[in-house]
């Protein structure tokens, strides 16, 4: 058994430095031809004799030490990600080294994820046995057994195609991932997620392969307006997905080209707003009227962007962070659908382009985004409550640009995106995590109501 303080070994320090790069399990296994199962048992080793509770705090421990370099990030975003462009935001595709105020926003990223591990992070093992065995107010023939998640991230089933500004969407309790950038360029490839099985199947492919989009739902519809075409063009395009029939059908086309666009919907209207149109960004905003198949402007963004994400809540809809072609930005910004105006909201901690963003009861979460020109070291939690973002765990570290992310219930999943090359991931995050304290006899094994506990892990 490792104990706390014992050097790592050899085959430790490899997967630490798989772990910093933000690999899930099977693809460490892979990578090491060893059984996921053995890289479990290797990660429980590590988190032991380092003292640390998260993936991230191992990452953080590994940068601290010198046993991870950090890699230098462009200036701003290779909208093809290395391949040829015409755009004008394309930056030279060799790699810089981290300016001053970088190594700072880096500095401080690292303070911030060891912050929200140290507060989020349950009690040590020790500790929940120690309150386990002794609770202050316990009867004398009593126990508590104290149930607490390892980690709010939980590795899923890989999605077949690996690809990076993709659109997802969550219908009748499955994910559907359309369209996206793969090494091989853009594709039209849709594929279905049952998170029951733990699955991925084929679907019918969309008519137009695109990529720098999003999906929008209404019913059992999934609606993806625009995208960057196969040539590299942003198109006015607007297709359907009926997810029961699956089938797909071209609806009323897009006023202007568009691609890197958030959008958002609201029960059958869909919203899109800013992104690139072929020579700059701008803050245009439209309305699809699902019903009317029909488009119409409404009053644009404070400023204009691409690269943003947008979330409804009632009639309310968050627009979130982005790319202005200088800088990530931290702006948010509130559009009241009922009145068509909008309004300002608290900023994001560090600027993110490239974001998801969807919420679950009170709380909005902003997932991925970085890489460009700031470090992504957290994801970020923002309460309607009281206005403010939080920092919370990330699956990723140093960049995850575009994931398709949207929720089921209260699990958030993040899927695909680009880190260093287009990824396969499928995380699931539980908006809502819980400790469960039970009281059971000292003479009866302890276990929740339903059943025992499955084993702690990595």
């Amino acid at each position: 058994m490792a104990e706390y303080g014992e050097p790592l070994t050899e085959r430790e320090v490899e997967l630490v430095a798989l772990v910093a790069t933000g690999v899930t399990n099977r693809e460490i296994a892979q990578t090491l031809h060893i059984s996921v199962n053995t890289v479990k048992v290797h990660l429980r080793n590590i988190f032991t004799k380092l003292g640390a509770e998260s993936r991230t705090e191992v990452t953080m421990i590994a940068v601290r030490e010198g046993w991870i370099s950090v890699p230098g990030g462009g200036d701003g975003p290779r909208v093809d990600e290395g391949k040829d462009d015409s755009t004008s935001v394309q930056p030279a595709d060799r790699e810089l080294p981290l300016r001053l105020w970088k190594k700072v926003v880096l500095l401080a990223s690292m303070v911030l994820s060891i912050i929200v591990v140290v507060v989020t992070s349950p009690p040590s093992r020790s500790a929940v046995t120690d309150q386990a065995v002794n609770p202050p107010d316990a009867p004398p023939e009593s126990a508590f057994t104290a149930i607490v998640p390892d980690s709010p991230w939980n590795e899923r089933a890989q999605m077949p195609t690996r690809r990076a500004y993709l659109a997802l969407a969550a219908v009748g309790g499955r994910l559907y991932a359309i369209g996206g950038r793969t090494l091989d360029g853009v594709t039209n490839a849709v594929e279905v997620y049952d998170p029951a099985e733990d699955i991925w199947a084929r679907r019918s492919d969309k008519p137009t392969a695109v990529a720098y989009v999003s999906a929008a739902v209404s019913g059992d519809q999934v609606i993806v307006p625009g995208g960057r075409d196969a040539e590299n063009q942003p198109t006015t395009a607007c297709e359907a997905y009926d997810t029961v029939a699956d089938v797909w059908r071209q609806v009323a086309p897009l006023p202007e080209p568009r691609y890197a666009y958030a959008s958002a919907a609201i029960d059958a209207r869909v919203y899109l707003f800013g992104g690139w149109d072929g020579e700059r960004y701008v803050a245009t905003t439209y309305v699809y009227d699902v019903e009317q198949d029909s488009w119409h402007e409404l009053p644009p963004m404070p400023a204009p962007k691409g690269f943003a994400a947008a979330t409804a809540v009632a009639e309310m809809i968050y627009v979130v962070g982005g790319y202005d072609g200088a800088r990530e930005l931290e702006a948010c910004h509130v559009f009241d659908a009922r009145r068509e105006s909008w309004s300002d909201c608290a900023s994001l901690v560090v600027g993110r382009g490239g974001l998801g963003l969807v919420s679950v009861g009170q709380q909005i979460y902003a997932i991925g985004g970085g890489g460009w020109t700031s470090y992504l070291g957290f994801n970020e939690r923002y309460s309607l409550s009281d206005g403010s973002w939080t920092t919370i765990e990330t699956p990723q570290i140093g960049e995850w640009r575009s994931p398709g992310v949207t929720v089921l219930d209260t699990v958030i999943y993040a899927v695909g995106g680009w880190n260093n090359g287009p990824l396969g991931i499928n995380e699931a995050y539980e908006a809502l995590p819980f400790r469960i304290f039970v009281p059971v006899s000292r003479n009866q094994p302890a276990e929740p109501p339903g059943g025992p506990a499955a084993p702690a892990g990595p």
